[in-house]
């Protein structure tokens, strides 16, 4: 296994909903992003170069899942995971999204990982 990058709690608001009334407001989402690349050199250097700048990888990723309405999160954290996965020089992406607005449940949502190919 390489070493990780986590930002975790990346809050978003997005149009997400099978319904065309759930997808009308914005609804809170939770992302936590994981990205797998070597950290050593980064660890030497000590310069952002060498690693993922953290604020733009969650940057991207907000961007993404804000851009545009979804029917699935599924859909979200495929193009969340595509859009790191060509931006920056990671291994692999692991995605974790969840939802608030299913009753009776403190949260639902879908966890993926893409590798580069």
């Amino acid at each position: 296994m390489s070493d990780q990058i986590v930002i975790e709690g990346l809050r978003c608001l997005a149009h997400v909903g099978v319904s065309e009334e759930e997808r009308r407001h914005r609804q809170r989402l939770l992302l936590d992003i994981t990205v797998e690349m070597p950290l050593a050199t980064a660890g030497r250097m000590n310069h952002v170069r060498a690693t993922v700048d953290y604020a733009a990888a969650a940057m991207l990723a907000k961007r993404t899942a804000e851009g545009k309405p979804y029917r699935l999160v599924e859909a979200i954290a495929e193009r969340v995971a595509t859009a790191l996965l060509k931006t920056f020089r990671v291994e692999s992406v692991t995605i974790r999204i969840r939802k608030f607005s299913v009753p009776q449940a403190e949260s639902v949502g879908v966890e993926i990982t893409r590798r580069r190919s």
